[in-house]
């Protein structure tokens, strides 16, 4: 018996349950999603940490950036008033949908912000190979069974220089169960996220100038607790040279 296939089987079985369940989970809300101005808000608050923290980023002249799992758009709404142009990307084509109504509601042409329904791989088409200067991943990578896939996969779409930025809810030092067990098959990482995670995904998926920021906190409708949100981030090397200065040339 090849154990090492089992396992790897049962692995891939796990993200596709977790994409499946996502896929249909927003799908069904996409619809309801944003009418109470709770998401709104929430994208604002993230969008705002991340520009007081890394303001250089945002230039609305010249910034093309992703919106990853942008959902109805309620993130890529506050974005891109300080980009160039935005392009969500979404597993949920009703999600999808309602992103490109509203936008086109808001008079934005579909080169200044538009969204596609894609499962990204980091394969090499994806995407018409467009680039990006910024990628933004706000309050999803919870929802994500593999991080560091996850992070290789978007790393892969960065403009050299370009900057992944990443906003989710941080674990808390206790360890303890911060999702309510009723969304336990949509969000694997039912802890919140830890700068451990989040520094070995970037690292790995060959990200320099690691950071991450506790942002603000915020009280979690589905349980009544508060919870901790952080920004991260990490940039793509214009050269290999730049990942560390201190390591020594490989000859």
């Amino acid at each position: 018996m090849n154990h090492r296939h089992d396992r790897l089987q049962n692995s891939c079985d796990g993200v596709e349950d977790f994409a499946a369940a996502n896929t249909a989970y927003f799908d069904q809300r996409a619809h309801q999603l944003g009418d109470h101005g709770h998401g709104h808000e929430l994208g604002r608050k993230n969008v705002a940490a991340m520009r007081k923290a890394w303001p250089e980023l945002f230039d609305e002249d010249r910034t093309v950036a992703m919106d990853y799992a942008c959902g109805i758009g309620n993130v890529s709404q506050t974005l891109c008033q300080y980009v160039k142009s935005v392009v969500g990307v979404d597993i949920s084509q009703a999600s999808v949908d309602r992103f490109n109504t509203q936008a086109a509601n808001q008079g934005l042409e579909p080169d200044e912000m538009r969204a596609v329904c894609a499962e990204l791989k980091g394969e090499p088409d994806e995407l018409d190979r467009l680039k990006f200067d910024m990628i933004i991943c706000c309050a999803s990578y919870h929802h994500f069974p593999s991080i560091a896939e996850t992070t290789r996969v978007l790393a892969s779409f960065l403009k050299p220089g370009g900057a992944l930025l990443v906003a989710d809810i941080k674990a808390e030092e206790d360890g303890r169960v911060i999702f309510p067990e009723v969304h336990h098959h949509l969000v694997p990482h039912t802890h919140g996220l830890s700068e451990e995670t989040m520094r070995g995904a970037f690292d790995n998926a060959g990200l320099a100038a690691f950071e991450m920021r506790e942002s603000f906190r915020a009280k979690m409708r589905s349980t009544g607790g508060h919870v901790r949100w952080f920004v991260a981030r990490g940039v793509m090397p214009h050269s290999l040279w730049e990942m560390d200065p201190t390591d020594e040339p490989i000859v």
